[in-house]
């Protein structure tokens, strides 16, 4: 018969004192109260017993039962210890849950990787990414040209390389051109090359230019909407004749290189603005393989994180698990950066959250808090907006635009060491934010 209990008693079990005192155990398990009785068992044994007691309101207790003797040996009564463990058992599975669920993930990565025949590896679960990769693997076979645009951050030099490793070219160079971060001065040198003595300053001995180092192999011209108009004559003479022409030099070169473009801009409208050549739009644009944003690809979010924690753990020796609420989180943001915003904070909740499992409250912590324009895409922090009402009264939109631009940036370029890393932190190519730069700022020191 139970006789006393003490107030944690009720606060462990759910119980009251009135479920226990002056009841005998075996009533409380006829009743179905708890499914078994460590006290009964310890009176049998006469020796300590430890058991998990079900109770009837869904409740699991770790009951520990001594029995009490006197001078004689005889036991007089049994002192019970009881510990809530519903909510570590819960969690204890819910853990395990999670482990499974990264096992069988990463098991699928790494099968992904070490199978040959699949397309070199890249995450792709979404149907939309399946056909891009699909088209970029039938266009390997062959010579054609081909442009690969989507947004920044979408993987474009990803498809790039793997057009290049399916192709017959995939043990020959792979050069990779970013037009937007050569001045236009140098552009043309550094793709053609030149003839010595062509210009002040150039080598005696002369210069080959990327093209002839890429010859039988292939070249990338990232961001393409970036070169000058007066360069997109000489490209497009390459891309019909497959042949160049030094600067300085009189006589062409013939040469045997495969041309990809890749651009986030939209050529279309560069050819109405007249920034684009529309004849050499049409050369580039033989094979158009368009990368969709992530937020197109939702089934491939959770794969691709588990990827990068993977990549992490190689690198750092770093293992985290992603709660639930996380990864259904990550699945509803819209991920203006793309897939090198998923990567880079990815990397940083598990580099900066100690504990093992994140959470959504990590992600609240390491990810600013949005204004109301989320939705829409539009990430800013309250605090970073200093520009008075005073200052854009009567200013037209775009106007307002810039010096909001121009200001955002001043602090990023302030907070971060390099314009790469800032790059990096506002989500944009490391070229659009030296042009920026250039156009908003006469200090040339912040390019150093």
């Amino acid at each position: 018969m139970i006789i006393e209990v003490n107030p944690a008693f009720e606060e462990q079990t759910g119980l009251t004192t009135n479920d226990y005192i002056d009841r005998l155990h075996r009533n409380l398990i006829v009743e179905e109260i708890i499914d078994q009785s460590a006290e009964l068992q310890a009176l049998k044994d006469e020796k300590p017993c430890t058991l998990v007691q079900k109770i009837y309101n869904g409740r699991e207790v770790l009951v520990t039962a001594i029995p009490i003797k006197n001078k004689h040996g005889e036991i007089i009564k049994v002192v019970s210890h009881i510990l809530n463990v519903t909510e570590p058992n819960q969690l204890k599975n819910e853990i395990s849950q999670l482990e499974m669920e990264h096992d069988e993930v990463s098991r699928q990565l790494e099968d992904l990787k070490n199978n040959k025949k699949e397309i070199n590896s890249i995450v792709a679960y979404d149907m939309n990414m399946k056909r891009v990769l699909e088209r970029a693997k039938r266009v390997a076979q062959h010579d054609s040209t081909v442009l690969v645009y989507g947004e920044s951050g979408v993987g474009k030099e990803v498809i790039v390389k793997l057009i290049h490793e399916n192709s017959n070219r995939r043990d020959l160079p792979l050069i990779k051109v970013n037009c937007g971060a050569i001045p236009n001065e140098l552009l043309e040198s550094e793709l053609f090359g030149y003839e010595p003595g062509a210009f002040t300053g150039a080598s005696p001995k002369g210069k080959v230019g990327l093209f002839e180092q890429s010859s039988k192999g292939t070249i990338l011209l990232d961001e393409i909407g970036e070169i000058p108009l007066h360069l997109q004559v000489k490209l497009l003479r390459v891309l019909q004749e497959f042949e160049i022409t030094r600067v300085g030099g009189i006589k062409p070169i013939k040469i045997g290189t495969r041309v990809i473009a890749a651009t986030n801009q939209n050529l279309e409208k560069l050819i109405q603005k007249g920034a684009f050549r529309e004849d050499l739009y049409y050369r580039l644009n033989i094979i158009p393989i368009h990368i969709p944003p992530l937020r197109e690809r939702h089934n491939d979010i959770v794969p691709l994180t588990y990827h990068f924690i993977n990549n992490i753990r190689k690198k750092y020796g770093v293992n985290k698990i992603f709660s639930k609420e996380v990864l259904d989180n990550f699945q509803n943001y819209h991920w203006p950066g793309n897939v090198r915003e998923l990567q880079n904070m990815v990397e940083r909740l598990c580099i900066m959250v100690e504990k093992p499992i994140i959470t959504a409250e990590d992600i609240k912590n390491e990810m600013k808090i949005k204004t109301a324009n989320e939705k829409d895409g539009v990430e800013t922090s309250l605090e970073s907006v200093e520009i008075t009402s005073n200052q854009l009264k009567f200013k037209p939109l775009k106007e307002q635009m810039m010096m909001y631009e121009k200001q955002i940036i001043e602090r990023t370029l302030k907070d971060f060491p390099s314009i790469r890393t800032a790059a990096k932190a506002l989500a944009i190519d490391a070229s659009t934010l030296t042009r920026k730069i250039q156009k908003y700022f006469k200090n040339k020191k912040l390019l150093e």
